[in-house]
């Protein structure tokens, strides 16, 4: 699971630093959240695959969307074939559509544009699940949580015990089916499989203030990615708008029992301070703190 900050920088992009994105490889799998104005070229310049398969977009404001008609565009000037997901509030969906007529054309690939909610996961395969949870920024804003399936391991030395020899059995078992023993006993895939071992968890918020239903949503991430765009002596300015601090970024990962923590869409008035968020946030958070910026890349790996 290779997780990619494409752009951080808060409300405006910088020289340096383009706005909302998060680029996700997984499974074979290659996802964006937010699509924010440059997405595409930071992309190319940070080994990152334009030619995703899906995006999944927080909230319609500018910084979160508008890179995604150039987007579009350009995987249709590369003779792109294979459909392009694209996930957004249920209730936004035909900005989608809007975005993307207004800018140029529909492509001549297809483009799947569905709207989610926080019930259901948008997408479910035997590997992961990506699903929406609301956050109190804007009437239809909402973050992400990204779950492997929890992994079982095969335990020869059990089937043994039970009376069967290696061979084609034991993958029967491993695919899900029931197998007989010698004896004429029944042996189901889950008599020969260890405790479920939970898969790595990622968690994107998207722009939020914290509250119980983030914490919950974070519980026990491998990794939480936090909109922290401002430091603590702008609190009042956080609550105003809407946003959180670095501090309450890491109150959120400590709460929530996350392993690491990534400050994200930091305001451009602490370009330069990102020290300063890290120290601010690690006054209350003792796992790993990092305020990213664009380019910075991570592996989560199975403990």
């Amino acid at each position: 699971m290779r997780v990619t900050a494409v752009g951080t920088s808060g409300g405006l992009p910088t020289s340096q630093y383009g706005t909302s994105c998060v680029y996700l490889s997984l499974f074979g799998d290659e996802i964006l959240f937010d699509c924010g104005e440059g997405t595409l070229q930071r992309l190319m310049r940070y080994d990152a695959s334009p030619n995703v398969d899906a995006v999944f977009i927080s909230h319609f404001y500018a910084d979160h969307t508008l890179g995604l008609p150039g987007l579009v565009q350009a995987l249709e000037m590369n003779e792109r074939e294979q459909p392009l997901d694209i996930y957004a509030p249920e209730q936004r969906t035909e900005r989608v559509d809007e975005m993307i007529e207004g800018a140029y054309e529909w492509p001549s690939y297809g483009i799947n544009v569905s709207g989610y909610d926080a019930d259901e996961p948008a997408i479910r395969t035997d590997d992961y699940t990506v699903r929406a949870f609301s956050t109190p920024y804007t009437e239809h804003s909402h973050g992400f949580v990204v779950r492997e399936a929890d992994k079982r391991e095969f335990l020869p030395e059990t089937a043994q015990e039970l009376g069967l020899d290696p061979g084609p059995a034991y993958g029967k078992l491993q695919n899900g089916q029931s197998v007989e023993a010698d004896d004429g006993t029944t042996v189901e895939p889950a008599d020969v499989l260890s405790e479920p071992e939970p898969g790595r968890k990622l968690v994107y918020t998207g722009d939020t203030r914290p509250t119980p239903d983030i914490v919950e949503a974070a519980s026990d991430a491998s990794l939480l990615i936090y909109s922290a765009m401002f430091t603590q002596e702008q609190a009042e300015r956080a609550r105003s708008t809407g946003h959180s601090t670095a501090t309450e970024a890491a109150q959120v990962a400590l709460e929530s029992g996350s392993d690491r923590l990534w400050l994200t869409h930091i305001s451009p008035r602490h370009e330069g301070e990102e020290e300063t968020l890290e120290t601010r946030a690690r006054d209350e958070f003792d796992g790993e703190v990092t305020a990213v910026r664009d380019g910075d890349t991570t592996v989560l790996t199975q403990d």
